[in-house]
């Protein structure tokens, strides 16, 4: 198959529409709220710390979201080059994250949708310098702690208890890296779990924390919240994601083994993390979650498609980006 020309956009270009994009969103989210976005996330062990800490510093929460969304769109940017996941360079997942996780809807609740953003992507970083760097059980085993984490924060990621074992399956086929996947993702569990113990509380009431809050009702519905605008959105960025899927299952050419690893994964993670919008708990920092395999899977299509046909979408995305923006002011 034939190179496609790659338009290489500015990194200044692309950290400029990030940051413009972070500091509207969170500006409009903490002035005017709309629809459900100030639906709180159902308690968890450590969400609630944070949701009690935010109630002290509301308004130094937003500022911490909109550091956490910047640093986190940049972060993804690098990664992305810094371990070649794709087959030319491009930095076109730092608009993409902050599109995901800001220009859509904004959770009310800043601290929990920060912490939860960061772990994806951490945990994200380690797996994908596993996969394409170091083959080391270190990274493996830190890539699965930070997915462990993220159920202590937000409930509707307790799927991934059940659903990464398998899922790791896709990148490590032997069983000694199977262990250490599931041992190091029980782990944070398991350690809430002594500590609440020796504080006097029942083993496992943390854990019966996070599964009674995993299918209580938060009153969060995703429609009530989303206008034309945000529709069009998601449409555009479900477009650039499938294509972006095609090209994994059907060029044979467009990665190297190694990536085309890392990107089945983060597929499969992005549908993973698409049930949690059918879940009674789930809230808008399921976006915050979501944004970081998006803005992994993405990039792709920008190197091995059609010009005209991405920048049509990476422009209409944008667009309808601020128009969103604009009219969930009057929402």
């Amino acid at each position: 198959m034939a190179a496609k020309r790659v338009v290489q956009h500015r990194i200044f270009d692309l950290a400029l529409t990030l940051i413009l994009i972070v500091v509207v969103s969170t500006l409009r989210a903490t002035l005017q709220p709309a629809g459900d976005e100030a639906v709180a996330n159902t308690a968890t062990p450590i969400g609630i710390l944070l949701q009690n800490f935010q109630e002290r510093i509301p308004n130094l929460s937003a500022v911490v979201w909109a550091l956490a969304a910047m640093f986190a769109g940049l972060s993804v940017g690098r990664y992305a080059a810094k371990y070649s996941i794709y087959p030319a360079y491009t930095l076109m997942a730092i608009p993409v994250l902050g599109v995901m996780a800001t220009a859509v809807m904004v959770s009310g609740d800043y601290l929990v949708s920060s912490v939860a953003m960061l772990l994806m992507l951490y945990a994200t970083k380690y797996l994908h310098r596993g996969i394409m760097r170091t083959k080391n059980f270190s990274d493996l085993s830190l890539a699965m702690l930070c997915f462990g984490a993220i159920p202590l924060v937000f409930a509707p990621a307790a799927l991934m208890y059940v659903a990464l074992p398998v899922l790791v399956l896709v990148v490590h086929n032997s069983w000694r890296e199977w262990v250490v996947s599931v041992c190091s993702l029980l782990f944070p569990l398991l350690t809430i779990c002594y500590w609440g113990w020796c504080a006097g509380e029942d083993f496992l009431h943390p854990a019966e924390q996070i599964y009674a809050s995993l299918f209580t009702t938060s009153e969060f519905e995703l429609f009530s919240t989303l206008n034309p605008a945000s529709l069009i959105l998601l449409g555009v960025v479900i477009m650039m994601v499938l294509c972006a899927v095609s090209l994994i299952i059907s060029d044979k050419y467009s990665l190297k083994v190694n990536s085309r690893a890392v990107m089945r994964f983060n597929s499969l993670l992005l549908l993973l993390c698409v049930g949690m919008f059918f879940l009674p708990s789930c809230t808008a920092t399921a976006f915050a979650v979501i944004a970081v395999p998006v803005a992994m899977i993405v990039p792709l299509i920008f190197v091995r498609m059609g010009v005209g046909f991405t920048e049509t979408l990476y422009r209409l995305m944008l667009i309808a980006a601020v128009v969103n923006i604009l009219a969930m002011c009057w929402m």
